[in-house]
């Protein structure tokens, strides 16, 4: 049986070369000429994209786009990801529809990818979309580790900063696409599987309060996963707080050289075993 690495690197871009044994969940990237004619005609509620401001699209910062979240003002996600890349108005528009280009870490080719952002009633942010699922995967790094064979043990670690807000155990937009991508392959890849999420933080503050948000993290993605078709009987969840850091990194205050540092230390771990005979 293929084990979740193999898997997951058919259906992956490599990440940069800095990035040594990260995998990215994403469909196969494009050539370098991203003649990607699928995208010239409108379908699933996106336009054509001949017709936005960007001829083939426009390159954009991926934490540019992790940075949106639900309730933010047309003002706020403007200056995130800028004005929208159709003519459709700025005032009673509920709709603003981009075309981003983004790399797939595989030299300089990227792919072209439509971005939705759909407001309420009162003009807030209420939900995104992605016109192609490959696209929103290659904004978020998963490391894959096959840790046993007999039986067979897989562990993926993501990003705590990418899953969630800073002190919050609230998936953000991306955050829950991931978990949702992770349960899907699990799915398919697996039998009968046991899975055990433990969350990790960084050292700043206080041994209980990192213990409580680090636990809730785990339970959080747990609860995705099982709303996704994962047994609830099949997922164990954990919160070790600052133990176990990743890498250690110098200085006592949280300034941003510091905590960026740390950034690893910030993660939740899934661990999928094989139960089935």
């Amino acid at each position: 049986m293929r084990n979740l690495r193999n898997k997951m690197m058919k259906k992956a871009a490599l990440g940069a070369a800095s990035m040594a044994g990260v995998l990215m969940l994403a469909g196969c990237a494009s050539p370098p000429n991203n003649d990607r004619t699928e995208l010239r005609e409108a379908g699933d509620g996106f336009p054509a994209l001949a017709g936005n401001w960007y001829d083939g699209g426009k390159f954009v910062d991926p934490e540019s786009i992790l940075r949106i979240r639900e309730s933010q003002t047309k003002d706020q996600v403007r200056q995130l990801i800028g004005n929208p890349h159709y003519a459709e108005g700025f005032f009673g528009v509920r709709e603003w529809n981009y075309v981003f280009n983004l790399y797939t870490g595989n030299g300089q080719d990227y792919i072209t990818c439509q971005y939705q952002v759909h407001y309420d009633d009162d003009m807030a942010l209420e939900s995104t979309r992605w016109r192609d699922a490959q696209c929103p995967a290659l904004l978020v790094p998963i490391e894959v580790e096959e840790v046993a064979t007999e039986p067979r043990q897989e562990k993926l670690t993501l990003s705590g900063d990418v899953l969630f807000d800073f002190d919050s155990d609230k998936l953000t937009l991306e955050g829950r696409r991931v978990v949702d991508m992770v349960t899907q392959t699990i799915n398919e890849d697996f039998v009968s599987p046991n899975i055990l999420i433990i969350g990790y933080t960084d050292r700043f503050g206080s041994e209980a309060y990192n213990l409580a948000l680090s636990n809730s993290r785990a339970e959080t993605v747990g609860e995705r996963m099982v709303n996704q078709g994962i047994s609830r009987s099949s997922v164990m969840t954990a919160g070790r707080g600052m133990a176990d850091p990743v890498v250690e990194c110098p200085g006592r205050t949280a300034i941003p050289s510091v905590t960026e540092c740390l950034r690893p230390n910030r993660r939740v771990e899934i661990t999928v075993t094989e139960t089935a005979q």
